[in-house]
């Protein structure tokens, strides 16, 4: 059986460890398309196509998502890009060329293959030992009511009529910080659950109908973001308000209205 949609092109793995590590990547999502991975996502699949780029390492919170959505394993995974990022103080930093000589051909594979080994070892009978399942997303805390808000550090929000997935409007924190989602949502006979991401970065968390709940993501750097929520695609619809609510001041950008 042949993936759907736009044939990749082929790596040239002697390139270096982010070629091979991409190459991987792709690999690892089998017969799945771009656009299937970009549904377990929530990415569209160009995206997905333009961070899948041999001279590039992708940011760490989007190799977390691909690799969870393909069904691998996150330890293995993130311990290999620390690795090739030579991130300071990781277990799998790469030894660095001797200075004035030059980069001798393949000197990266073996430390850290040997490396790899050992986590994939150690990762492999933690994966065993609970019983083969993966993370899931956190559950949500419930709460009271909503919290009362400051337009300098967050904002309400409103979905009418939500029938599988919404996007809301993006904001920049200014420092770093916690960020708090509350939601109500009501829903009809026999759905139980919706789900809320930060993004970009952020894991999933698990919503329960019908009261108010809330999750915090916590540390999270300055920068640029939004939250998508969804549900199954049953058909039905849900409605429901909320808000954002950020121990950091942020700038709210509003969505641009239809011409």
């Amino acid at each position: 059986m042949s993936r759907g949609g736009r044939k990749d092109q082929p790596i040239d793995r002697e390139t270096g460890p982010v070629a091979e590590f991409v190459d991987d990547l792709r690999r690892l999502r089998g017969e799945m398309s771009l656009q299937e991975v970009g549904q377990r996502m929530r990415y569209h699949s160009s995206t997905i196509s333009r961070r899948l780029n041999p001279a590039e390492l992708p940011p760490l919170d989007f190799v977390r998502s691909y690799v969870e959505a393909c069904g691998g394993d996150l330890e293995v995974w993130e311990a290999r890009w620390r690795a090739i990022a030579g991130e300071p103080g990781s277990s799998l930093d790469l030894p660095g060329e001797p200075a004035g000589e030059p980069p001798r051909s393949g000197s990266w594979r073996l430390p850290l293959t040997a490396a790899l080994a050992v986590v994939i070892v150690a990762g492999g009978a933690g994966y065993l030992w609970l019983s083969g399942r993966e993370p899931g997303p956190a559950n949500a805390a419930p709460a009271s009511a909503s919290p009362p808000v400051s337009p300098a550090s967050g904002f309400p929000w409103k979905v009418t009529n939500m029938y599988k997935q919404v996007t809301s409007r993006e904001w920049t924190q200014h420092t770093e910080g916690d960020l708090e989602i509350w939601a109500n949502f009501s829903c009809p006979n026999g759905m139980i659950e919706y789900w809320i991401a930060l993004r970009p970065g952020g894991a999933s968390a698990r919503f329960g109908c019908g009261s108010w709940q809330m999750h915090t993501w916590t540390g999270l750097r300055p920068g640029r973001y939004n939250f998508e929520l969804w549900k199954d695609n049953d058909g039905r619809a849900v409605s429901g308000i909320g808000v954002v609510r950020s121990t950091s001041s942020i700038v709210q950008h509003l969505k641009p209205s239809p011409a």
